[in-house]
């Protein structure tokens, strides 16, 4: 019994070589030992590239809350793409003439801004309902923000789905 267990591992062992031998490529014959097996893998490794972002400066003072365009930036060093980032963004510092943009310094634009007036939305299934509200914080596009409904005062906390509009669920 020890015997038949001994030489039915062995033949696992056997066959698990050659069936990796097979699928590396190497014939059983050029190899007797799995340490001998050289195995490469099939699977595409990822690249890591690494991209140096181009030196962009102010053409002129940039006042906090401004869209950026591509008259208001120059590209230094790096490729033109680098305004990309950039250009459809609002700048959220002050950034003077000549002083180089980092993208810390910008973010997407606000759809809406604090103590406006903003329609909006409640939605739960088929019932949908319009009101007005007076927006509590600023947000853009996608941003979560509180929201008093005018005429009930309660604070709802809405998303913001674009300029002075919001939905709630």
């Amino acid at each position: 019994m020890k015997r038949t267990l001994i030489s039915l591992s062995l033949a696992a062992t056997l066959l698990a070589q050659t069936h990796a031998q097979q699928l590396a490529g190497v014939s059983p014959a050029a190899s007797h030992h799995a340490d001998e097996l050289h195995m490469t893998s099939v699977l595409p490794a990822k690249e890591s590239v690494v991209i140096a972002p181009g030196v962009v400066r102010a053409t002129q003072n940039l006042r906090p809350g401004m869209v950026l365009s591509a008259a208001d930036l120059v590209v230094e060093s790096g490729a033109p793409s680098s305004l990309d980032i950039y250009v459809g963004q609002e700048i959220k510092r002050a950034v003077y003439a000549g002083k180089t943009l980092s993208p810390n310094d910008v973010g997407p634009p606000t759809a809406v801004e604090r103590n406006a007036i903003v329609m909006l939305e409640f939605i739960r299934g088929p019932l949908m309902i319009t009101t007005e509200g007076r927006a509590l914080d600023s947000g853009a596009v996608g941003d979560r923000v509180r929201i008093m409904n005018l005429s009930s005062k309660i604070i709802l906390t809405g998303t913001v789905t674009g300029h002075n509009k919001a939905v709630t669920r």
